[in-house]
Protein backbone atom coordinates (compact mmCIF):
# COMPACT_ATOMS: atom_id res chain seq x y z
CA UNK A 1 0.00 0.00 0.00
CA UNK A 2 0.86 3.61 -0.40
CA UNK A 3 -1.15 6.47 0.91
CA UNK A 4 0.02 9.63 -0.79
CA UNK A 5 -0.45 13.14 0.41
CA UNK A 6 -1.37 14.89 -2.73
CA UNK A 7 0.35 18.06 -3.83
CA UNK A 8 1.06 18.51 -7.50
CA UNK A 9 -0.52 21.89 -7.09
CA UNK A 10 -1.83 23.87 -10.02
CA UNK A 11 -1.10 27.01 -8.07
CA UNK A 12 2.38 25.70 -7.39
CA UNK A 13 1.94 26.04 -3.64
CA UNK A 14 0.63 22.64 -2.73
CA UNK A 15 1.89 20.10 -0.32
CA UNK A 16 0.84 16.58 0.37
CA UNK A 17 1.83 13.22 1.61
CA UNK A 18 2.08 9.61 0.80
CA UNK A 19 1.58 6.76 3.17
CA UNK A 20 3.83 3.89 2.18
CA UNK A 21 6.02 1.20 3.60
CA UNK A 22 8.90 2.06 5.86
CA UNK A 23 8.85 5.81 5.35
CA UNK A 24 9.10 8.85 7.54
CA UNK A 25 6.65 11.72 7.90
CA UNK A 26 7.03 14.82 5.76
CA UNK A 27 5.05 17.71 4.37
CA UNK A 28 6.87 17.53 1.03
CA UNK A 29 9.35 15.19 -0.61
CA UNK A 30 12.65 16.02 1.03
CA UNK A 31 15.35 17.81 -0.88
CA UNK A 32 18.68 18.74 0.64
CA UNK A 33 20.35 21.92 -0.57
CA UNK A 34 23.95 22.88 0.15
CA UNK A 35 24.79 26.48 -0.63
CA UNK A 36 28.12 27.39 -2.14
CA UNK A 37 30.86 28.11 0.39
CA UNK A 38 29.04 26.67 3.40
CA UNK A 39 30.03 23.73 5.53
CA UNK A 40 26.54 22.67 6.58
CA UNK A 41 23.44 21.59 4.74
CA UNK A 42 19.83 22.55 5.25
CA UNK A 43 17.03 20.15 4.52
CA UNK A 44 13.65 20.94 2.95
CA UNK A 45 10.34 20.87 4.80
CA UNK A 46 11.41 17.83 6.75
CA UNK A 47 14.18 15.29 6.86
CA UNK A 48 14.25 11.60 6.24
CA UNK A 49 15.34 8.87 8.59
CA UNK A 50 15.06 8.65 12.35
CA UNK A 51 14.35 11.65 14.51
CA UNK A 52 17.24 13.69 15.77
CA UNK A 53 17.73 15.51 19.02
CA UNK A 54 18.28 19.22 19.35
CA UNK A 55 19.95 21.35 21.97
CA UNK A 56 16.65 21.89 23.75
CA UNK A 57 13.59 19.75 24.34
CA UNK A 58 12.77 16.09 24.13
CA UNK A 59 13.16 13.96 21.08
CA UNK A 60 9.87 13.81 19.23
CA UNK A 61 10.33 10.77 17.06
CA UNK A 62 9.53 10.72 13.37
CA UNK A 63 7.43 7.63 12.88
CA UNK A 64 8.95 4.89 10.78
CA UNK A 65 6.82 1.74 10.62
CA UNK A 66 7.47 -1.55 8.98
CA UNK A 67 4.06 -1.03 7.40
CA UNK A 68 3.78 2.51 6.14
CA UNK A 69 4.93 6.08 6.40
CA UNK A 70 3.92 9.53 5.24
CA UNK A 71 5.55 11.25 2.29
CA UNK A 72 5.05 14.77 1.04
CA UNK A 73 4.24 16.31 -2.32
CA UNK A 74 4.24 19.83 -3.71
CA UNK A 75 4.88 19.74 -7.44
CA UNK A 76 2.70 22.03 -9.57
CA UNK A 77 0.90 21.12 -12.77
CA UNK A 78 2.65 24.07 -14.40
CA UNK A 79 6.03 22.53 -13.58
CA UNK A 80 4.97 19.14 -14.86
CA UNK A 81 3.79 20.60 -18.19
CA UNK A 82 6.72 23.01 -18.66
CA UNK A 83 9.95 21.46 -17.47
CA UNK A 84 13.30 20.95 -19.14
CA UNK A 85 13.36 17.17 -18.85
CA UNK A 86 10.10 15.28 -19.44
CA UNK A 87 8.63 17.97 -21.74
CA UNK A 88 11.94 18.63 -23.49
CA UNK A 89 11.91 16.88 -26.89
CA UNK A 90 15.65 16.13 -26.78
CA UNK A 91 15.92 15.19 -23.11
CA UNK A 92 12.76 13.06 -22.85
CA UNK A 93 14.03 9.88 -24.57
CA UNK A 94 17.53 10.17 -23.13
CA UNK A 95 16.50 10.32 -19.47
CA UNK A 96 14.85 6.86 -19.53
CA UNK A 97 17.76 5.29 -21.43
CA UNK A 98 20.41 6.20 -18.83
CA UNK A 99 20.62 5.70 -15.05
CA UNK A 100 18.62 7.99 -12.79
CA UNK A 101 21.88 9.01 -11.17
CA UNK A 102 24.02 12.02 -10.35
CA UNK A 103 26.44 11.40 -13.20
CA UNK A 104 23.73 11.51 -15.87
CA UNK A 105 22.68 15.07 -15.01
CA UNK A 106 26.05 16.65 -14.16
CA UNK A 107 26.85 20.01 -15.76
CA UNK A 108 30.29 18.62 -16.51
CA UNK A 109 30.41 15.12 -17.95
CA UNK A 110 26.70 14.40 -17.95
CA UNK A 111 24.58 13.41 -20.91
CA UNK A 112 24.65 16.29 -23.45
CA UNK A 113 20.84 16.45 -23.60
CA UNK A 114 20.55 16.55 -19.79
CA UNK A 115 23.33 18.99 -18.90
CA UNK A 116 22.26 22.30 -17.35
CA UNK A 117 18.56 21.35 -17.39
CA UNK A 118 18.37 21.19 -13.59
CA UNK A 119 19.36 24.85 -13.34
CA UNK A 120 15.62 25.50 -13.87
CA UNK A 121 13.81 25.49 -10.52
CA UNK A 122 10.50 23.97 -11.78
CA UNK A 123 12.54 21.22 -13.41
CA UNK A 124 14.14 20.51 -10.05
CA UNK A 125 10.61 20.16 -8.65
CA UNK A 126 9.84 17.56 -11.29
CA UNK A 127 13.08 15.73 -10.54
CA UNK A 128 12.24 15.74 -6.84
CA UNK A 129 8.98 13.90 -7.44
CA UNK A 130 10.38 11.65 -10.10
CA UNK A 131 13.12 10.45 -7.74
CA UNK A 132 10.56 10.24 -4.92
CA UNK A 133 8.39 7.88 -6.99
CA UNK A 134 11.18 5.86 -8.59
CA UNK A 135 13.92 5.28 -6.03
CA UNK A 136 13.74 3.91 -2.52
CA UNK A 137 15.11 5.19 0.76
CA UNK A 138 18.89 5.17 0.80
CA UNK A 139 19.10 6.03 -2.90
CA UNK A 140 19.38 9.59 -4.18
CA UNK A 141 20.34 11.83 -7.07
CA UNK A 142 22.44 14.97 -6.55
CA UNK A 143 22.99 17.95 -8.77
CA UNK A 144 25.51 20.80 -8.49
CA UNK A 145 24.84 23.99 -10.40
CA UNK A 146 28.37 24.85 -11.50
CA UNK A 147 27.39 28.47 -12.13
CA UNK A 148 26.51 29.03 -8.46
CA UNK A 149 28.05 26.09 -6.61
CA UNK A 150 24.68 25.18 -5.09
CA UNK A 151 24.15 21.47 -4.55
CA UNK A 152 20.72 19.84 -4.42
CA UNK A 153 20.04 16.25 -3.37
CA UNK A 154 16.83 14.42 -4.22
CA UNK A 155 16.30 11.37 -1.99
CA UNK A 156 14.38 8.29 -3.05
CA UNK A 157 11.27 7.41 -1.07
CA UNK A 158 8.63 5.13 -2.58
CA UNK A 159 10.83 2.84 -4.63
CA UNK A 160 8.61 1.82 -7.54
CA UNK A 161 11.62 1.31 -9.84
CA UNK A 162 14.83 1.42 -7.77
CA UNK A 163 16.68 -0.36 -10.57
CA UNK A 164 16.61 2.88 -12.56
CA UNK A 165 19.63 3.95 -10.53
CA UNK A 166 21.69 1.38 -12.45
CA UNK A 167 20.45 1.75 -16.02
CA UNK A 168 17.60 2.57 -18.38
CA UNK A 169 14.05 1.44 -17.69
CA UNK A 170 11.42 -0.38 -19.73
CA UNK A 171 7.74 0.13 -20.42
CA UNK A 172 6.41 -1.13 -17.07
CA UNK A 173 8.52 1.26 -15.01
CA UNK A 174 7.68 4.15 -17.32
CA UNK A 175 3.96 3.50 -16.97
CA UNK A 176 4.04 3.09 -13.20
CA UNK A 177 6.07 6.26 -12.74
CA UNK A 178 3.75 8.21 -15.02
CA UNK A 179 0.76 7.03 -12.97
CA UNK A 180 2.53 7.88 -9.71
CA UNK A 181 3.22 11.46 -10.76
CA UNK A 182 -0.22 12.02 -12.32
CA UNK A 183 -1.98 10.86 -9.18
CA UNK A 184 -0.08 13.41 -7.07
CA UNK A 185 -1.38 16.48 -8.88
CA UNK A 186 -3.43 18.72 -6.57
CA UNK A 187 -5.57 21.42 -8.15
CA UNK A 188 -6.16 23.29 -4.90
CA UNK A 189 -2.63 23.54 -3.57
CA UNK A 190 -3.82 21.80 -0.40
CA UNK A 191 -2.25 19.05 1.63
CA UNK A 192 -4.32 16.02 0.66
CA UNK A 193 -3.71 12.48 1.82
CA UNK A 194 -4.66 9.75 -0.60
CA UNK A 195 -4.31 6.01 -1.04
CA UNK A 196 -2.60 4.69 -4.17
CA UNK A 197 -3.24 1.12 -5.26
CA UNK A 198 -1.87 -0.86 -8.14
CA UNK A 199 0.34 -3.73 -9.21
CA UNK A 200 4.05 -2.95 -9.15
CA UNK A 201 6.95 -5.39 -8.96
CA UNK A 202 5.35 -7.87 -6.56
CA UNK A 203 8.27 -10.29 -6.63
CA UNK A 204 10.53 -7.70 -4.96
CA UNK A 205 8.11 -5.73 -2.75
CA UNK A 206 4.74 -7.50 -2.58
CA UNK A 207 3.35 -4.88 -0.21
CA UNK A 208 3.99 -1.97 -2.58
CA UNK A 209 0.81 -0.19 -3.73
CA UNK A 210 -1.44 -2.51 -1.70
CA UNK A 211 -3.63 -1.45 1.27
CA UNK A 212 -1.86 -1.56 4.62
CA UNK A 213 -3.27 -2.55 8.03
CA UNK A 214 -2.84 0.95 9.48
CA UNK A 215 -2.38 4.61 8.53
CA UNK A 216 -0.34 7.21 10.41
CA UNK A 217 -1.81 10.49 11.58
CA UNK A 218 -1.07 13.37 9.17
CA UNK A 219 1.27 15.88 10.83
CA UNK A 220 0.73 18.95 8.62
CA UNK A 221 -2.21 21.26 7.92
CA UNK A 222 -4.16 21.52 4.66
CA UNK A 223 -1.76 24.32 3.73
CA UNK A 224 1.22 22.03 4.25
CA UNK A 225 2.41 23.78 7.42
CA UNK A 226 3.69 21.61 10.28
CA UNK A 227 1.19 21.24 13.12
CA UNK A 228 2.93 22.90 16.13
CA UNK A 229 2.02 20.14 18.58
CA UNK A 230 4.43 17.75 16.85
CA UNK A 231 7.42 20.05 17.44
CA UNK A 232 9.70 19.69 20.44
CA UNK A 233 8.98 21.62 23.61
CA UNK A 234 11.77 24.15 24.18
CA UNK A 235 10.94 24.43 27.88
CA UNK A 236 9.60 21.87 30.30
CA UNK A 237 5.84 21.70 29.73
CA UNK A 238 3.31 19.38 31.33
CA UNK A 239 -0.22 18.20 30.69
CA UNK A 240 -2.50 17.30 27.83
CA UNK A 241 -3.23 20.91 26.86
CA UNK A 242 0.31 21.71 25.71
CA UNK A 243 0.91 22.26 22.00
CA UNK A 244 4.35 20.67 21.69
CA UNK A 245 6.03 17.37 22.42
CA UNK A 246 3.39 15.12 20.85
CA UNK A 247 3.93 12.02 18.72
CA UNK A 248 1.55 11.00 15.91
CA UNK A 249 -0.31 7.76 16.40
CA UNK A 250 -2.69 6.09 13.99
CA UNK A 251 -6.11 6.82 12.50
CA UNK A 252 -9.21 5.06 13.81
CA UNK A 253 -12.76 4.64 12.55
CA UNK A 254 -16.02 4.74 14.48
CA UNK A 255 -19.77 5.10 14.00
CA UNK A 256 -20.67 8.83 14.13
CA UNK A 257 -22.45 9.66 17.36
CA UNK A 258 -21.34 6.51 19.18
CA UNK A 259 -19.31 6.58 22.40
CA UNK A 260 -15.66 5.58 22.11
CA UNK A 261 -13.27 4.65 24.93
CA UNK A 262 -9.51 4.54 24.52
CA UNK A 263 -6.93 3.42 27.05
CA UNK A 264 -3.15 3.16 27.11
CA UNK A 265 -1.85 -0.38 26.89
CA UNK A 266 -2.52 -3.47 24.83
CA UNK A 267 -4.88 -5.25 27.22
CA UNK A 268 -8.59 -5.07 26.27
CA UNK A 269 -10.77 -2.49 27.96
CA UNK A 270 -13.29 -3.88 30.43
CA UNK A 271 -16.61 -2.32 31.32
CA UNK A 272 -16.25 1.47 31.29
CA UNK A 273 -18.30 4.05 33.13
CA UNK A 274 -19.87 6.95 31.25
CA UNK A 275 -19.72 9.31 34.24
CA UNK A 276 -16.47 11.37 34.39
CA UNK A 277 -16.70 11.42 38.18
CA UNK A 278 -15.96 7.69 38.14
CA UNK A 279 -12.28 8.48 37.47
CA UNK A 280 -11.92 10.47 40.69
CA UNK A 281 -9.02 9.18 42.75
CA UNK A 282 -7.36 7.22 39.95
CA UNK A 283 -3.63 7.96 39.57
CA UNK A 284 -2.45 9.82 36.50
CA UNK A 285 -0.37 7.76 34.08
CA UNK A 286 2.91 8.84 32.49
CA UNK A 287 1.27 9.21 29.06
CA UNK A 288 -1.12 11.89 27.81
CA UNK A 289 -3.42 11.25 24.86
CA UNK A 290 -5.12 13.67 22.48
CA UNK A 291 -7.91 12.77 20.06
CA UNK A 292 -8.71 14.78 16.91
CA UNK A 293 -11.51 14.56 14.38
CA UNK A 294 -10.45 13.35 10.94
CA UNK A 295 -7.08 12.06 9.81
CA UNK A 296 -4.83 14.95 10.94
CA UNK A 297 -3.32 15.77 14.28
CA UNK A 298 -4.43 18.96 15.98
CA UNK A 299 -3.51 21.61 18.55
CA UNK A 300 -5.49 22.06 21.74
CA UNK A 301 -7.36 25.09 20.38
CA UNK A 302 -8.16 23.55 17.00
CA UNK A 303 -11.80 22.98 15.98
CA UNK A 304 -10.77 19.38 15.25
CA UNK A 305 -9.69 18.78 18.84
CA UNK A 306 -12.15 16.41 20.52
CA UNK A 307 -12.43 17.24 24.21
CA UNK A 308 -12.60 13.88 25.97
CA UNK A 309 -13.44 13.05 29.56
CA UNK A 310 -11.60 10.61 31.82
CA UNK A 311 -13.58 7.63 33.08
CA UNK A 312 -12.97 4.45 35.04
CA UNK A 313 -12.80 1.08 33.26
CA UNK A 314 -12.81 -2.20 35.14
CA UNK A 315 -9.43 -3.81 35.68
CA UNK A 316 -7.45 -0.61 35.01
CA UNK A 317 -5.53 1.46 37.49
CA UNK A 318 -5.39 4.50 35.16
CA UNK A 319 -8.34 6.37 33.67
CA UNK A 320 -9.41 5.84 30.07
CA UNK A 321 -10.56 8.56 27.69
CA UNK A 322 -14.20 8.78 26.69
CA UNK A 323 -15.37 10.79 23.64
CA UNK A 324 -18.14 11.02 21.08
CA UNK A 325 -17.32 9.81 17.57
CA UNK A 326 -17.22 12.79 15.16
CA UNK A 327 -19.42 13.13 12.08
CA UNK A 328 -16.47 12.26 9.85
CA UNK A 329 -16.34 8.76 11.32
CA UNK A 330 -12.55 9.06 11.68
CA UNK A 331 -10.39 10.03 14.64
CA UNK A 332 -6.66 10.59 15.05
CA UNK A 333 -4.69 9.67 18.16
CA UNK A 334 -1.67 11.59 19.44
CA UNK A 335 0.33 10.71 22.51
CA UNK A 336 3.28 11.96 24.51
CA UNK A 337 4.91 11.96 27.94
CA UNK A 338 2.99 13.84 30.59
CA UNK A 339 5.96 16.21 30.90
CA UNK A 340 8.05 17.15 27.88
CA UNK A 341 10.91 19.52 27.13
CA UNK A 342 13.57 21.22 29.17
CA UNK A 343 16.87 22.95 28.61
CA UNK A 344 19.99 21.27 27.35
CA UNK A 345 20.46 18.24 25.20
CA UNK A 346 18.29 15.32 26.28
CA UNK A 347 20.13 12.61 28.13
CA UNK A 348 19.94 8.89 27.44
CA UNK A 349 16.98 8.53 29.77
CA UNK A 350 14.93 11.11 27.91
CA UNK A 351 15.86 9.69 24.50
CA UNK A 352 15.04 6.15 25.62
CA UNK A 353 11.81 7.36 27.16
CA UNK A 354 10.80 9.07 23.92
CA UNK A 355 11.64 5.96 21.93
CA UNK A 356 9.45 3.86 24.21
CA UNK A 357 6.74 6.51 24.11
CA UNK A 358 6.31 6.26 20.37
CA UNK A 359 5.66 2.52 20.60
CA UNK A 360 2.77 2.93 23.06
CA UNK A 361 -0.17 0.66 22.39
CA UNK A 362 -3.81 1.57 22.86
CA UNK A 363 -7.04 -0.33 23.38
CA UNK A 364 -10.35 0.92 22.02
CA UNK A 365 -13.97 -0.04 22.57
CA UNK A 366 -17.27 1.64 21.70
CA UNK A 367 -21.03 1.39 22.05
CA UNK A 368 -24.07 3.15 20.67
CA UNK A 369 -25.35 6.33 22.23
CA UNK A 370 -28.01 5.50 24.84
CA UNK A 371 -31.41 6.32 23.37
CA UNK A 372 -35.00 5.92 24.45
CA UNK A 373 -36.44 2.56 23.42
CA UNK A 374 -38.04 2.71 19.96
CA UNK A 375 -41.78 2.22 19.50
CA UNK A 376 -42.97 -1.40 19.29
CA UNK A 377 -41.90 -2.94 16.01
CA UNK A 378 -39.45 -0.12 15.14
CA UNK A 379 -35.67 -0.33 14.87
CA UNK A 380 -33.20 2.27 16.10
CA UNK A 381 -31.44 3.65 13.00
CA UNK A 382 -28.25 4.26 14.97
CA UNK A 383 -28.22 0.73 16.37
CA UNK A 384 -28.94 -0.75 12.96
CA UNK A 385 -25.94 1.03 11.41
CA UNK A 386 -23.57 0.76 14.37
CA UNK A 387 -20.12 -0.67 13.77
CA UNK A 388 -17.56 -0.97 16.59
CA UNK A 389 -14.69 1.49 16.65
CA UNK A 390 -11.48 0.18 15.13
CA UNK A 391 -7.99 1.36 16.05
CA UNK A 392 -5.77 1.39 14.20
CA UNK A 393 -8.09 1.20 11.21
CA UNK A 394 -6.89 -0.43 7.99
CA UNK A 395 -6.13 1.78 5.02
CA UNK A 396 -9.07 0.40 3.05
CA UNK A 397 -11.51 1.71 5.70
CA UNK A 398 -9.85 5.10 6.04
CA UNK A 399 -9.78 5.72 2.28
CA UNK A 400 -13.04 4.46 0.74
CA UNK A 401 -13.83 6.93 -2.06
CA UNK A 402 -12.48 5.60 -5.35
CA UNK A 403 -11.55 8.70 -7.30
CA UNK A 404 -10.38 6.88 -10.41
CA UNK A 405 -7.28 5.69 -12.20
CA UNK A 406 -4.26 7.38 -13.79
CA UNK A 407 -2.22 5.69 -16.49
CA UNK A 408 -0.20 6.01 -19.66
CA UNK A 409 3.40 7.00 -20.28
CA UNK A 410 5.34 10.25 -20.42
CA UNK A 411 7.94 8.47 -22.58
CA UNK A 412 7.92 6.29 -25.68
CA UNK A 413 6.56 6.73 -29.20
CA UNK A 414 5.95 10.45 -29.85
CA UNK A 415 4.92 11.12 -26.23
CA UNK A 416 4.65 14.94 -26.42
CA UNK A 417 2.19 17.36 -27.99
CA UNK A 418 2.95 18.17 -31.64
CA UNK A 419 3.52 21.86 -30.79
CA UNK A 420 6.64 20.98 -28.83
CA UNK A 421 9.77 21.30 -30.92
CA UNK A 422 13.51 21.12 -30.29
CA UNK A 423 14.71 24.12 -28.33
CA UNK A 424 11.43 24.50 -26.42
CA UNK A 425 11.33 23.81 -22.67
CA UNK A 426 15.11 23.78 -22.70
CA UNK A 427 17.73 25.44 -20.48
CA UNK A 428 20.82 26.98 -22.05
CA UNK A 429 24.25 26.91 -20.44
CA UNK A 430 23.69 30.43 -19.10
CA UNK A 431 20.60 29.18 -17.25
CA UNK A 432 17.96 30.74 -19.50
CA UNK A 433 14.79 28.68 -19.90
CA UNK A 434 13.02 28.76 -23.27
CA UNK A 435 9.45 27.73 -22.54
CA UNK A 436 6.94 26.33 -25.01
CA UNK A 437 3.62 28.02 -25.84
CA UNK A 438 0.44 26.62 -24.33
CA UNK A 439 -1.06 23.61 -26.07
CA UNK A 440 -4.69 24.16 -25.11
CA UNK A 441 -4.94 20.47 -24.19
CA UNK A 442 -2.87 17.66 -22.70
CA UNK A 443 0.86 18.15 -23.18
CA UNK A 444 1.32 14.36 -22.99
CA UNK A 445 -0.24 12.37 -25.84
CA UNK A 446 -0.31 9.11 -23.90
CA UNK A 447 -1.37 10.15 -20.36
CA UNK A 448 -4.96 9.47 -19.27
CA UNK A 449 -7.34 9.68 -16.34
CA UNK A 450 -10.70 8.04 -15.71
CA UNK A 451 -13.06 8.60 -12.79
CA UNK A 452 -14.75 6.36 -10.24
CA UNK A 453 -18.44 5.57 -10.02
CA UNK A 454 -19.42 8.53 -7.82
CA UNK A 455 -18.11 11.36 -10.00
CA UNK A 456 -20.03 13.26 -12.67
CA UNK A 457 -18.96 15.63 -15.44
CA UNK A 458 -15.79 13.61 -15.80
CA UNK A 459 -14.01 15.87 -18.30
CA UNK A 460 -14.63 18.99 -16.20
CA UNK A 461 -13.50 17.20 -13.05
CA UNK A 462 -10.27 15.95 -14.60
CA UNK A 463 -9.60 19.38 -16.10
CA UNK A 464 -9.92 21.01 -12.68
CA UNK A 465 -7.76 18.26 -11.20
CA UNK A 466 -4.98 18.11 -13.79
CA UNK A 467 -4.81 21.34 -15.81
CA UNK A 468 -3.15 24.72 -15.39
CA UNK A 469 -3.93 27.96 -17.20
CA UNK A 470 -6.94 28.73 -19.38
CA UNK A 471 -7.89 28.89 -23.04
CA UNK A 472 -5.03 28.52 -25.50
CA UNK A 473 -2.56 28.90 -22.64
CA UNK A 474 -4.05 25.92 -20.81
CA UNK A 475 -1.87 22.87 -20.40
CA UNK A 476 -3.04 19.57 -18.93
CA UNK A 477 -1.05 16.60 -17.76
CA UNK A 478 -3.60 13.98 -18.86
CA UNK A 479 -6.67 13.47 -21.04
CA UNK A 480 -10.03 12.48 -19.54
CA UNK A 481 -11.49 9.32 -21.08
CA UNK A 482 -14.68 9.01 -18.98
CA UNK A 483 -15.57 6.56 -16.23
CA UNK A 484 -13.16 3.77 -15.35
CA UNK A 485 -16.06 1.36 -14.84
CA UNK A 486 -19.63 2.14 -13.82
CA UNK A 487 -20.99 5.62 -13.15
CA UNK A 488 -24.12 6.88 -11.42
CA UNK A 489 -26.40 8.84 -13.73
CA UNK A 490 -26.54 12.15 -11.87
CA UNK A 491 -26.18 14.04 -15.15
CA UNK A 492 -25.36 12.86 -18.66
CA UNK A 493 -23.69 9.48 -18.64
CA UNK A 494 -20.01 9.42 -19.66
CA UNK A 495 -18.24 6.74 -21.66
CA UNK A 496 -18.17 3.70 -19.38
CA UNK A 497 -15.83 0.80 -18.67
CA UNK A 498 -12.57 2.40 -19.75
CA UNK A 499 -10.87 -0.22 -17.57
CA UNK A 500 -11.95 -3.82 -18.16
CA UNK A 501 -10.88 -4.98 -14.69
CA UNK A 502 -12.42 -3.27 -11.63
CA UNK A 503 -10.38 -5.16 -9.03
CA UNK A 504 -6.90 -6.37 -9.91
CA UNK A 505 -6.22 -9.93 -8.91
CA UNK A 506 -3.06 -9.56 -6.81
CA UNK A 507 -4.92 -8.28 -3.74
CA UNK A 508 -8.56 -9.30 -3.80
CA UNK A 509 -10.90 -6.51 -2.76
CA UNK A 510 -8.46 -3.57 -2.93
CA UNK A 511 -10.40 -2.12 -5.88
CA UNK A 512 -7.55 -1.25 -8.22
CA UNK A 513 -8.52 -0.76 -11.86
CA UNK A 514 -6.50 -2.65 -14.46
CA UNK A 515 -6.41 -2.99 -18.25
CA UNK A 516 -7.36 0.62 -19.05
CA UNK A 517 -7.95 2.16 -22.49
CA UNK A 518 -6.47 5.27 -24.05
CA UNK A 519 -8.22 7.72 -26.37
CA UNK A 520 -7.30 5.88 -29.57
CA UNK A 521 -7.64 2.41 -28.12
CA UNK A 522 -4.81 0.27 -26.88
CA UNK A 523 -4.58 -1.15 -23.37
CA UNK A 524 -2.42 0.31 -20.60
CA UNK A 525 -1.53 -2.44 -18.16
CA UNK A 526 -0.01 -0.53 -15.25
CA UNK A 527 -2.43 2.10 -13.92
CA UNK A 528 -2.57 3.40 -10.35
CA UNK A 529 -5.97 3.79 -8.70
CA UNK A 530 -6.51 6.60 -6.18
CA UNK A 531 -8.79 6.40 -3.14
CA UNK A 532 -9.68 9.48 -1.07
CA UNK A 533 -10.71 9.93 2.54
CA UNK A 534 -13.37 12.43 1.42
CA UNK A 535 -14.61 13.04 -2.14
CA UNK A 536 -13.96 16.79 -1.99
CA UNK A 537 -10.32 16.40 -0.95
CA UNK A 538 -8.83 17.29 -4.32
CA UNK A 539 -11.64 19.34 -5.91
CA UNK A 540 -13.61 21.36 -3.37
CA UNK A 541 -16.81 21.55 -5.44
CA UNK A 542 -16.61 18.09 -6.97
CA UNK A 543 -19.98 16.46 -7.66
CA UNK A 544 -20.39 13.19 -5.84
CA UNK A 545 -22.93 10.96 -4.20
CA UNK A 546 -24.27 12.38 -0.95
CA UNK A 547 -22.47 11.28 2.19
CA UNK A 548 -24.53 10.83 5.36
CA UNK A 549 -22.62 10.34 8.63
CA UNK A 550 -19.59 9.08 6.79
CA UNK A 551 -21.56 6.55 4.75
CA UNK A 552 -22.19 6.46 1.02
CA UNK A 553 -25.74 7.32 0.07
CA UNK A 554 -26.60 7.07 -3.61
CA UNK A 555 -29.94 8.30 -4.94
CA UNK A 556 -29.22 7.88 -8.65
CA UNK A 557 -29.14 4.68 -10.68
CA UNK A 558 -26.13 3.46 -12.54
CA UNK A 559 -25.74 4.56 -16.12
CA UNK A 560 -27.02 1.88 -18.51
CA UNK A 561 -24.45 -0.26 -20.23
CA UNK A 562 -24.32 0.74 -23.91
CA UNK A 563 -24.55 -2.93 -24.85
CA UNK A 564 -27.89 -3.17 -23.01
CA UNK A 565 -29.40 -0.08 -24.63
CA UNK A 566 -32.35 -0.70 -26.97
Amino acid sequence: MFVFCLGLSIAGAGAGCVVGDGAASFDAPPVSVRAAGTGSSTTGPATTGPATTGPAGDLVATWVDAVQGVYGNGLSAAALTRNALITNVRANPVMVSVPLATESYADEGGEPELRFQLRHEPTREVMRYLVSCALEEGQSVSYTDTSTGEETTFPGEIGICPQWAEGGIGAKCRQLLTACMLSRVNALGRHVTLSMRGQAFQEDRPELLTPAPSVRVVTVTEDGDPIPSFARCTTETSGASRDCGWTPGHIGTCTPGSYVYIGVGGEPLGDCEADPSSAAGLPQGDTVVRVCSGIRGCDSGSPDHIEPSEVRCSGRSEPALHFRCPVSGHFSVMNGPRTSGGGGAPGLGKVLGAALQKHKRFSVTSHVQPMPPPPPGAISIIEASFKPAEYPAPEARVFRWREGAFYGSFWGNKPLHHRLEEGMNEVTEDGEFHGAPGSGESIFRHAFACTGEYWTEQAAYVEARLCAGAGEDKDCVATSVGACGDAHSFTDCPPLDQCSVADGGRVEGDGDFQQCKGVLGGIWRHPITVYLNHPSDVIRASPFARMVSGALYVDAPLCPDPEDAP
